[in-house]
Formats: C-alpha cells, structure tokens, sequence
C-alpha cells in the first residue's frame, strides 16, 4: 500500500538521505528528519488552526441554534450555514492541511521503512535478488522452519518490513547474497559487493546505544528484551499527545457531545493502545520515527494553542455576544422609555386640549392628566347607562 505514495516518499529520501550524510546515523537522521518535516507542515497547521479557532468563535452562536432548531434538521442546517456564510467560515477550511499531512504522512513511513529503496536508491531488482538469496539460504541451514509462517511474511515482496529483515540478516549471508548477484543479477565484483556493503553499513547505522533498530520488539515473543522501551515510549508519547489533544479540545467544548454512540475517551485510549500494539510488531526504526513524532507534535499543539487559542477566542466571542446583548437590552429600554414619554407628552396635550374645551384649568403633570382622563370617564359613565 505505501508503494503508492512513491511520487512524495522519492523526494523524501533524498531530503533524509542529504541529512544522513551529514549524521551518519539513522537515529539522529530520524529525529532531523521528523523535525524537517514538522516545520515545513507548520504552515498548514497554523492554517487548520485558525480553522479550528474560527469555528470555536462561532461554537455558542452555534449551540443557541441547536438548541432553538433542535426539532427541525432542515432549518437548523439552513441556520448554520447562513451563519458560516455571514461570518466567512467555510465548514472545510481545515481539510485540506489534514489531507496533505495524512499523504506526507504516509510517504514518511514509506521512507522509514525502505531506507534502501528511498535513500540509498538500490534498484528494486537488487533487493529482490538479495531477499531471494537470504530466503534461499535460510531455508537451507534450517532457520527458516523455525519461524516460517512469520519469515515468509517478512519477506514477502508486498511486506513493509521487507527491506529491514533483509538488512539484518545482511552480515550473515553476506556470501550468498554476493554470489546471488553475480549469477541472477549479472553484476561485476565490485557492484556486488558494494550493494553488499550498503545493506550491512545501512544495519550498523540503525544500531543505536547497542539496540538494533531494524529488529522488531516482539523478536524473542513474551520474552523482554531492550527495544520493549523503545515500543512502550511509543505508547505513551502517544497517549501523552492524545491526553495533550483531548485538554484543549475539552476547553474549546466543554459540553461537547459523544457521537455515534463513541466515548472521545475511549477513542483518546484506543489510539495510543493501537500504537503500542503496533510497535510490538514493526521494526524498532520506526517505532523510534513515531517517538519523536508524538514529542513533536506535543510541542506543536502547545505553540499553536498559544498562537490561536480556540478556548480563548471561544470565551472572547461569548463575552462579546454577552455585551452585544446587554447594549441591546438597554437600547430595547431606552426605546421603551421614549414611547412611554412620548406617550405621556401626547397624553398631556390631550388632556389640556379637553381641559381647555371644558373650560377647565389645564392639568400640569401626565399623572394628573391621567387620573383627570379616568375621572372623567368614570363620570361618563355614571351619567350614561351602560348597554345592557
């Protein structure tokens, strides 16, 4: 599946591959190479973001909507959409950011797990050459039967790890593998032996403090061994940047709702329980990619939150709406009590129109005028029959 993302994973291997040749060592290319990668996405992450930040100044107009057009689904996606539109918020603003850093994503971990293919550039037919001539030669002294359920996967010309299993079986075959590309591959002495030579100082560079980067965490089963750290480091970075994630998020939406009968708990969990599985059974490399990754994007949720604080511009937007509706109170009373004076000046030039006719002393005060008005009519009413 990864092969797919060849187009982005080729250039990829060029950039980590220029690094490794200033490092020397995979571990250290890794880490630039993540950090390279985190800082030319930065920009789109800012821009998902803002995204998210807009969306959060809209969140408690959006929930009054809701909530007044709870029993009408056309309307309140009417009423949405209009509010989007006034306030120039597009729904999938935040889309296209998350879309290209899933494909760079994915060419990355094509880069981490064919170092040969991406970064040293051996042709794909050398590597199949070389992992037919491992194969071959397990079977022969008997390894293969050990574990051949397993090995065949391994070596499988669609495996992920295919490469990798090949590089750490580099200096134990190392005669096969020669003679294997001098007959099947017809190559010259001196080509042979340089691919060789590729494959076992690729392996001693994916050796770091004594831990073989290539081999998987879970190589001796239930039995511990040292790159257990490294998988469990993987688990928790994860869950660390889950936790980091799901903090912010509960201050954008403190009432946020579960969907689809899906706790966002149980979700903050299964993805980090998901990345420990996984690093059990990938080769520690990329385990080590996936470290400094979550730390990465740890710091990057910290500095974008400190940027465009979702939480923040959400509080900001509720006080502002809370203002705009006190000003628009007071302007409704204000309003209210110029129809009341209003109506009270009317009344009293009433009343001193009627006062004059009835060559009474005009009435001073609206009071007055208004208990004047209702004598008046009580005594019209005393003198004039009531219909009956």
């Amino acid at each position: 599946m990864i092969d797919i993302f060849g187009f982005l994973a080729t250039p990829l291997g060029w950039v980590l591959k220029w690094i490794y040749s200033w490092t020397h060592t995979y571990f250290i290319a890794i880490l630039l190479f993540t950090l390279a990668i985190r800082l030319l996405m930065f920009p789109l992450n800012i821009k998902q973001q803002k995204s998210a930040a807009d969306r959060a100044r809209l969140a408690p107009r959006l929930e009054r909507i809701q909530k007044k057009y709870a029993n009408d689904r056309q309307k309140l996606a009417e009423k949405q959409q209009a509010l989007y539109e006034k306030e120039g918020v597009s729904l999938t603003g935040g889309c296209l950011p998350m879309i290209v850093q899933m494909l760079v994503l994915f060419s990355v971990i094509a880069v981490i797990y064919k170092p040969l293919a991406y970064v040293q550039q051996v042709p794909s037919e050398d590597i199949s050459i070389c992992c037919t001539a491992v194969v071959d030669a397990m079977k022969e002294d008997g390894s293969w039967d050990k574990d051949a359920k397993r090995n065949e996967q391994n070596f499988s010309e669609n495996s992920y790890y295919r490469e990798m299993n090949l590089m750490s079986k580099a200096d134990q075959y190392e005669e096969q593998i020669l003679a294997a590309l001098k007959e099947n591959g017809k190559k010259s002495e001196e080509e042979a032996q340089k691919i060789v030579n590729t494959l076992t100082e690729t392996k001693s560079q994916f050796t770091v403090f004594g831990l073989p980067l290539l081999e998987q965490a879970s190589k001796d089963g239930i039995k511990p061994n040292p790159l257990w750290i490294v998988a469990i480091l993987s688990g928790v970075t994860s869950l660390f940047t889950s936790l980091l994630s799901m903090h912010y998020n509960k201050l954008t939406q403190p009432q946020q709702q579960q969907m689809g009968g899906c706790s966002p708990n149980l979700m903050m969990y299964m993805m980090p329980v998901m990345s420990l599985v996984i690093s059990f059974s990938v080769p520690a490399g990329v385990a080590v990619y996936w470290i400094f990754s979550n730390l990465l994007a740890m710091v990057q949720t910290v500095v974008l939150n400190a940027m465009y604080n979702p939480a923040k511009i959400r509080a900001q937007a509720e006080a502002e709406y809370a203002e705009r509706r006190r000003k628009k109170q007071e302007d409704k009373e204000r309003l209210k009590a110029a129809r009341l004076a209003e109506q009270a000046a009317w009344q009293k030039e009433e009343n001193e129109k009627r006062a004059a006719k009835a060559g009474k002393k005009p009435i001073k005060k609206a009071e007055e005028t208004v208990e004047a008005t209702e004598a008046s009519d009580t005594e019209a009413s005393q003198e004039t029959p009531a219909d009956e």
